[in-house]
């Protein structure tokens, strides 16, 4: 077992190579990544057609931390810390629900939506309710996108707000439907779950149907031509096209890339699976592929969107929330079935699940040592780089 420190592997990290053993599987490290990591960034939470109306509320919970975050009175919407200002308890005890205001299952504190203290029982006369708010969490939307920082000050929002509000507008999320919601449990660090996604070395040989879905996913084929073609058709219909990379001080990645020829949407047999979303007209829009350091990962074609969450559970375990969005006037059983929209991303990601989770079986054991990654595994560098500089720094 390697008894080096925490700063002694970040400065014998060369990049280029996977980390070394520790790196995935110490707590030391992993207590330092969430400090340094998801306490100080921005952190996907999850959509606004999530909660539709004033008091619909879903709860995200981040290791010692659970997040509530709720649509207001007045369509704003909010995150507060889920404890109660007079002695801690747990405020809202189911993942998600409906609620005209808060009420402390404990003594019965209540709270508006806003977090605004109500109501302390049997408290004395000259006591300061304006003292005892919930505690609020930063937030931001982004076209429908909920983010939040759990740092005391926020980082800058306005690089990812920038970067994702273009690729994001054509699908109108906040009026959209959540068609479906899936959460999984991974037995494998959460850098290898993001690492996973950051390449396609890996899909040639285990997504046929993926790449019968995209062109170039094997990386076996030229896509440039076929590429530069279709993004003049997309930027006639007003699509954003631009790649916009990660880069020093960015956490945020954006593309759109193509279809193979004659496939209008990700489904199984290439055939579209709902109809068009938000102002979409019809099933030609490519792929639109977004990620933001270091949990968010969203891919979508014209009649849906699939979003990823990734959440560190500790150093061997991730939780992932896989979410569907259809468009506001898909009625299920006429315009799609549950079954056909979920059914291409779920067996995507249980390969990758599986390979996941293979990957940290082999990294456990005492023969593992660091490997070269491939020239096509750039982005990966690009990762695990930044996780390295974002410990160092934090």
């Amino acid at each position: 077992m390697d008894t080096a420190s925490l700063e002694q592997l970040l400065e014998r990290y060369k990049s280029g190579y996977s980390l070394e053993q520790p790196l995935y599987t110490g707590k030391e490290v992993f207590d330092a990544e969430w400090e340094r990591i998801f306490r100080k960034r921005w952190l996907y939470a999850g959509n606004t057609a999530q909660i539709k109306k004033p008091g619909d509320y879903f709860l995200y919970h981040l290791r010692n931390d659970s997040v509530i975050v709720i649509r207001g009175n007045d369509g704003a919407v909010h995150a507060h810390y889920n404890t109660c200002t007079h002695r801690g308890s747990a405020i809202c005890l189911q993942d998600s629900g409906h609620v005209a205001k808060f009420i402390c299952p404990y003594h019965q504190w209540v709270f508006d939506k806003d977090g605004v203290l109500l109501n302390a029982r049997m408290m004395p006369d000259d006591f300061c309710k304006e003292r005892y708010n919930l505690h609020a969490v930063h937030i931001k939307l982004v076209e429908g996108l909920i983010f939040i920082s759990l740092a005391n000050e926020a980082p800058d929002f306005s690089q990812i707000e920038k970067s994702l509000s273009p690729y994001l507008k054509p699908y109108e999320i906040d009026k959209a439907k959540v068609a479906c919601i899936k959460n999984y449990k991974l037995k494998a660090n959460w850098k290898l779950v993001a690492e996973n996604f950051r390449e396609c070395y890996h899909c040639g040989g285990a997504h046929p149907e993926y790449c019968k879905a995209v062109i170039g996913a094997n990386l076996r084929e030229d896509v440039n031509e076929f590429t530069v073609e279709k993004q003049r058709d997309w930027n006639k219909k007003g699509l954003a096209t631009g790649l916009i990379e990660i880069a020093d001080g960015t956490t945020t990645y954006a593309v759109r890339y193509p279809l193979r020829a004659g496939v209008e949407s990700y489904s199984v047999d290439g055939k579209k699976i709902s109809i068009p979303m938000g102002l979409h007209k019809d099933h030609d829009a490519g792929v639109v592929g977004l990620v933001n350091y270091p949990n968010f990962w969203m891919d979508a074609v014209s009649d849906y969107v699939w979003t990823m969450r990734v959440t560190p559970v500790d150093a061997f375990t991730t939780d992932v929330e896989f979410c569907w969005l259809v468009d506001e006037a898909a009625e299920e059983g006429k315009d799609y079935t549950v079954e056909r929209l979920t059914e291409f991303w779920e067996i995507t990601g249980t390969q990758d699940a599986v390979l996941c989770e293979n990957n940290f079986k082999g990294i456990l054991s005492n023969a593992y040592s660091s490997g070269p990654y491939a020239p096509v595994e750039d982005q990966v560098v690009n990762f695990v780089d930044w996780c390295v500089k974002e410990l160092k720094t934090g």
